[in-house]
């Protein structure tokens, strides 16, 4: 294509301890026009259909990025470029780790001259080239063979709801402990996925499924978005992470304009991986909803997000709360028209949890604030009464039975203490010493001396039999559905006794 223009990257390694003389020779055919950049910076450029390259340059150790632009003009049009130095350690290597490739070059084009990149956009693998019909990513030189990321690691890099527990904890450990490599691991491990967000849509579209982001990509749950989503918009906040806003979009529009919902706007699941989930309403939602509708809300500034959120609480509490012991039934069976009859630890953990999120944003005159905050107490009063005298509180809420599960008591702890800390319980001593008792408790009987974490149920399906949650849904050694809510309780108990140390010592003097 007469006119078109191609680029080509690779990286220049240079060994040598010092700057030292590094000399690129080659040749070229076939082109009107080549530009040679090295770090960004023009080093040659020739306007013939065919020469040899013959450049000198002073580099210091390390790796550096070189690009090969190029503009077509004529059929067969190509470069050979290589290290020829004499005594330097330097050679051309893989820009990208890429499986299965032996030569050091990507390639990328052909391009219009209108749609074609800057050369100082071009050294990233997280990011589509082009416009229109002419967006594509890099390619090696072989027919038909295309880059396309794809992701091994289960704990990096990765988009699913446990994980975006986990990483909530440890974006708010690093601001609390003002450690912020904390903080940086996650963001850096969030803005993995967003920042390929973008291609991954593209690859889905190109090949029919995406290489990453599945979830994201792919979205069919709430469990899909939300919590990774509210995690990226906590993330969001301390600094600008790239794709972050479009992804959020995209979730926003997801859980307010396609997943199901009953007449009166109550979230709910039509579909589950087996028969006998679908038609249920999870009190797990709302912590895949509500705390992500929150903090769009108060990325936008769109109050529509904060009411959809505060009226899903209402929804839930008229299906799924149990007024003689003020807590959740886990699961509304629509297909039998009747709740599970089983107060699953976590499920009502996330109720209340996600609960102080909203209660955390809302303003102050918000119409629905008073009956959010009367929910609120009623649910406190209730797990108050459920707590054992250990600290802990159980994977079945009301049968001392099962086992002491780590991630509700966490949630628990969190919720008392924030609570204290906001003004919103009445009566503060007994959350005071219920928050304190329970981080004692958790501690000492679920976390040992290698920060290793015990007793967190795993990922669960539902029953209205209480022997599957007490005796089949059993807890896992470090599971990611518990280790962020563990920080987040300790971070609430620490901010609450620092609080409560101020106000003493003020009094005192």
């Amino acid at each position: 294509m007469l006119g078109a223009k191609a680029y080509a990257w690779c990286k220049l390694e240079v060994n040598s301890l010092q700057k030292d003389d590094i000399r690129l020779q080659g040749s070229y055919r076939g082109m009107a026009e080549i530009s040679i950049y090295v770090n960004g910076k023009l080093v040659a450029e020739h306007q013939n259909v065919k020469g040899m390259l013959d450049i000198q340059l002073e580099l210091g150790y390390g790796l550096h990025d070189l690009v090969v632009e190029s503009i077509c003009g004529e059929g067969n049009w190509g470069f050979e470029l290589d290290v020829r130095s004499g005594g330097v350690q330097s050679s051309l290597v893989q820009p990208y780790s890429v499986e299965g490739l032996t030569d050091p070059w990507l390639y990328l084009g052909l391009f219009t001259s209108g749609t074609a990149p800057k050369v100082l956009e071009l050294t990233s693998m997280d990011t589509l080239f082009g416009e229109a019909d002419e967006v594509t990513f890099w390619r090696v030189d072989q027919p038909n063979s295309w880059v396309r990321p794809y992701l091994e690691s289960v704990m990096f890099g990765r988009w699913n709801y446990p994980l975006g527990v986990t990483l909530y904890g440890l974006l708010r450990t690093g601001v609390e402990l003002k450690a912020p490599h904390y903080a940086e691991y996650a963001q850096h491990h969030i803005e993995q996925c967003t920042g390929l967000h973008k291609y991954a849509l593209w690859d889905l579209g190109r090949y029919g499924a995406p290489g990453i982001n599945h979830q994201l990509a792919l979205m069919d749950s709430l469990d899909d978005c939300g919590s990774f989503g509210a995690t990226m918009l906590e993330a969001h906040k301390l600094r600008p992470l790239q794709g972050a806003p479009e992804a959020a979009a995209e979730i926003a529009n997801y859980i307010t304009k396609v997943q199901s919902r009953l007449p009166d706007g109550a979230l709910y699941r039509t579909s589950g991986t087996v028969d006998f989930m679908q038609q249920t309403m999870w009190c797990d939602d709302l912590y895949m909803s509500t705390p992500f509708l929150s903090k769009y809300y108060e990325m936008t500034g769109n109050a529509a997000y904060l009411d959809d959120a505060a009226v899903q609480f209402l929804h839930y509490k008229e299906r799924l709360f149990q007024p003689e012991l003020g807590i959740m039934h886990h699961v509304y069976d629509y297909k039998f028209n009747k709740p599970n009859g089983v107060p699953w630890g976590r499920g009502n953990g996330w109720v209340i949890f996600s609960l102080t999120e909203l209660l955390e944003v809302m303003p102050e005159q918000h119409p629905l604030r008073a009956d959010l905050l009367d929910y609120f107490r009623e649910l406190s009063k209730g797990y108050l009464k459920l707590q054992d005298e250990r600290g802990l509180w159980h994977q079945v809420l009301t049968d001392p039975e099962s086992y002491a599960e780590a991630s509700c008591t966490s949630m628990f702890i969190y919720a008392f203490a924030r609570g204290v800390r906001c003004g919103w319980l009445l009566e503060p001593e007994s959350y005071v010493t219920s928050a304190i008792n329970g981080w004692s408790g958790l501690t000492r009987y679920c976390i040992d001396k290698q920060g290793n974490v015990y007793g967190v149920c795993r990922g669960s399906g539902y029953s209205f039999n209480k022997l599957y949650y007490k005796d089949e849904l059993t807890w896992k050694l470090n599971d990611t559905h518990g280790i962020g809510i563990v920080l987040l309780a300790g971070i609430e108990v620490h901010r609450l006794v620092r609080d409560l140390e101020m106000k003493s010592h003020g009094e005192a003097k």
